[in-house]
C-alpha cells in the first residue's frame, strides 16, 4: 500500500464535505526568546533590521512612519484604552487633572514701585539718546505706558513762581511779573526783534515748507530711483537687515542722507541699527572729513571709508563695527547687513570692499544695482546690496545732476547747467585740470574746452552740448575738486591747517587690508566671545569707531 502524504490529507475535505481553512501566518516581529530585545525581522518598518544597502530606509525614518502610523491609542470594543498613544498620559481614561492649590497662582508676580519706574525711565532715555550704546534686552515691564504722549506741551508756571509766593496766606508778589510794562517798551521790544531776525535761522520756514505740497518733476529723467519699484526693493532690504549702513558721499554729506529714511527707521524700526558712512573720503581735505565726522557721531555711529579693492580706507573699522553688532547677536545664526542711500553713492563698491573681490556689478554711473542682492562677508555676517532711492526734497534739476542721481548722456541741454560747476569748483582747479587760461564767462569757458579738446563742429564752432556733458562726467566722478560746508559753519582764522590737512584722509593714513576668509572669521569669533563682556550686559556700548584710530 502506498505511504499517504500529510500535506494532501490535511487538504482532503471534511465529512460534511467543506473544504479545511487555511490559517495565515503572521510575521512575529517581537524578540524570538526572553533574553532577546532585539526584533530580527527583515519587515521594512523594522527599526532594528540590517541595511544591506543605501537605498532601504533609515532608523529615523522608519521611527517618523511608525509614529504617524500609532499616532492613535488603541481601544477595545467598549473603548477603553488598551494601549496609549506615544506622548500619551499612562493615567485612565476619565481621570480629571488638578491645579496644585498654592497661593503662588493667584499672587502678583512681581512688584515694582514708582522710583525704580522713575529711575529706570531715566536710566533708558539716557541710553536711546546715546549713538554708542545699544539696548540688549528689553524689560519685561510695560514700558510704552512711561511715555508721555501730551498733545500740548505742559507749561511749567509752578517752577517760575509758586503758588503760595503769589495767591497763598504769605504770598509776596504784589504785581504780576510781564515781559513788558506799557505800549512804548513793546514797541522797542518788537523792533529790537525785528532787527535781529534774519530769515536764513528762522527754522518756522523750513517746518512750515516741509508740510506744502511739493510739485513733482514732468521729465521722467528727473524722478530717477523714486518709482514704487524701487521703493519696493528699499523696504524688503529693511526688513531683511537687522544692521542697516547709510552711505552717503563725502562731498555733499547732508545733500545726500536719507531723512525720510531715517525717521522711519526710528519710528517704526527702533530695533534695527543704523549706521552712517561716509564715502569717497579720498576726493576731499582731511579737515572736512573730520568736521562731518565729529558731527555725525553725536547722532549715529560714523565710519569714514574709501572704496577701493587694493587701497581701501576704513575697511578695518567698519568690519570690527560689524563685528560688534554680530557679537551683540548671539541668539541668532547670522545678521545681515543692508547697505542704503543716493544711487552712485558707492553701495556696491563698499560691499566688493570689504569682499575683496567684485562680487556686485558696480559704475560710476547712477542706476547700475536694478534689484537687492544678498552677499555673504563671513560665517555670521551677510551683506544686501540695495539699489538706489531719492526721496523728492524739491530739489532743482541743476542740484541732482550734481549730486549724480541721474546720468549726463540723457540729459537735454546740458550746457545750461555749468554756471552751478563753475560756482563750487575754484577757478584755478578748472584750469589745472583742463589747461587752460583764465575764462570770464560761462561761454569762454566751454569754448576754451572745447578747442583745447577738438570738441569742434562744421566751421570751427565749439560743440557746446558734447563739451557741457564732459564737464558734468567730471563733476560727477570726482575729478574736480569741491566740497560742501555746513550751513552755519563759520571758518576760525585761529584754526592753522597744515600739508596734511588739505591732503586726503586716504594719502595721511594707511591701513593694511587684510583678505577674510572662513578660517579668520571662527577664529575672530571666539576672540571676541573671549574679549566682549559687555554683550551681556542689559545695555552694551560700542566702540567709538568714528576715526579716532584712523584719523590719529
Amino acid at each position: 500500500m502506498a505511504k499517504t502524504r500529510s500535506s494532501l490529507k490535511l487538504n482532503r475535505p471534511q465529512k460534511d464535505g467543506s473544504k479545511p481553512v487555511k490559517s495565515k501566518l503572521k510575521h512575529d516581529m517581537g524578540p524570538k526568546s526572553r533574553g532577546q530585545t532585539f526584533s530580527t525581522g527583515n519587515h521594512s518598518l523594522n527599526p532594528d533590521r540590517k541595511r544591506e544597502g543605501p537605498h532601504q530606509r533609515s532608523r529615523a525614518t522608519i521611527k517618523r512612519l511608525l509614529m504617524y502610523k500609532n499616532s492613535k491609542p488603541v481601544r477595545d470594543k467598549n473603548g477603553k484604552i488598551i494601549k496609549a498613544a506615544p506622548f500619551q498620559s499612562r493615567l485612565p481614561s476619565g481621570t480629571v487633572a488638578r491645579v496644585e492649590p498654592h497661593r503662588k497662582w493667584f499672587g502678583n508676580t512681581r512688584v515694582i514701585g514708582q522710583e525704580q519706574l522713575q529711575t529706570f525711565q531715566a536710566n533708558m532715555g539716557k541710553v536711546l539718546n546715546d549713538p554708542f550704546q545699544v539696548v540688549m534686552k528689553q524689560t519685561k515691564l510695560p514700558v510704552t505706558l512711561l511715555e508721555e504722549k501730551s498733545k500740548q506741551q505742559r507749561v511749567h508756571i509752578l517752577d517760575t513762581e509758586s503758588f503760595e509766593y503769589t495767591f497763598g496766606k504769605k504770598s509776596l508778589r504784589k504785581k504780576p511779573t510781564l515781559a513788558v510794562n506799557d505800549l512804548e517798551d513793546m514797541v522797542a521790544n518788537i523792533s529790537e526783534r525785528t532787527s535781529k531776525y534774519t530769515q536764513e535761522k528762522d527754522k518756522d520756514l523750513y517746518d512750515r515748507d516741509a508740510d506744502l505740497t511739493r510739485f513733482e518733476n514732468t521729465n521722467p529723467l528727473f524722478r530717477a530711483g523714486q518709482s514704487n519699484r524701487v521703493w519696493g526693493e528699499l523696504y524688503k532690504v529693511i526688513d531683511s537687515s537687522d544692521v542697516i549702513v547709510e552711505v552717503v558721499d563725502a562731498r555733499n554729506p547732508e545733500g545726500t542722507r536719507c531723512k525720510h529714511v531715517e525717521e522711519f527707521l526710528r519710528r517704526e524700526k527702533p530695533h534695527k541699527h543704523l549706521i552712517l558712512v561716509i564715502n569717497k573720503v579720498d576726493l576731499v581735505p582731511t579737515w572736512v572729513t573730520k568736521m562731518w565726522l565729529n558731527r555725525f557721531s553725536k547722532e549715529l555711529p560714523t565710519v569714514a571709508f574709501h572704496a577701493s579693492i587694493q587701497h581701501s580706507f576704513g575697511k578695518g573699522s567698519l568690519i570690527n563695527l560689524l563685528r560688534q553688532f554680530q557679537m551683540l547677536h548671539k541668539d541668532k545664526p547670522q545678521i545681515s547687513v543692508g547697505f542704503i542711500g543716493y544711487p552712485n553713492a558707492g553701495k556696491s563698491s563698499i560691499v566688493n570692499t570689504l569682499r575683496s573681490k567684485k562680487v556686485c556689478k558696480a559704475a560710476p554711473i547712477a542706476g547700475e544695482t536694478k534689484v537687492w542682492q544678498y552677499v555673504m562677508l563671513m560665517r555670521r555676517i551677510y551683506l544686501i546690496d540695495c539699489p538706489g532711492v531719492v526721496y523728492p526734497q524739491g530739489d532743482s534739476e541743476t542740484e541732482i545732476i550734481l549730486k549724480g542721481v541721474v546720468r549726463v548722456e540723457n540729459v537735454k541741454d546740458p550746457e545750461n547747467h555749468i554756471q552751478s560747476v563753475l560756482d563750487k569748483v575754484k577757478k584755478e582747479h578748472l584750469c589745472k585740470h583742463y589747461g587752460i587760461t583764465d575764462f570770464d564767462n560761462v561761454d569762454e569757458f566751454l569754448e576754451k574746452i572745447a578747442k583745447k579738446t577738438g570738441r569742434l563742429l562744421k566751421g570751427g564752432e565749439p560743440d557746446y552740448g558734447t563739451v557741457s556733458r564732459m564737464i558734468l562726467n567730471d563733476f560727477q566722478r570726482g575729478k574736480l575738486p569741491y566740497f560742501v560746508l555746513p550751513s552755519d559753519y563759520v571758518r576760525s582764522e585761529k584754526v592753522v591747517r597744515n600739508e596734511e590737512d588739505e591732503k586726503p584722509i586716504n594719502e595721511v593714513e594707511e591701513e593694511t587690508n587684510e583678505e577674510i576668509d572662513e578660517e579668520d572669521n571662527v577664529s575672530g569669533d571666539e576672540e571676541m566671545d573671549d574679549n566682549n563682556d559687555d554683550a551681556l550686559s542689559t545695555c552694551s556700548g560700542l566702540s567709538d569707531v568714528s576715526g579716532v584710530s584712523d584719523l590719529g
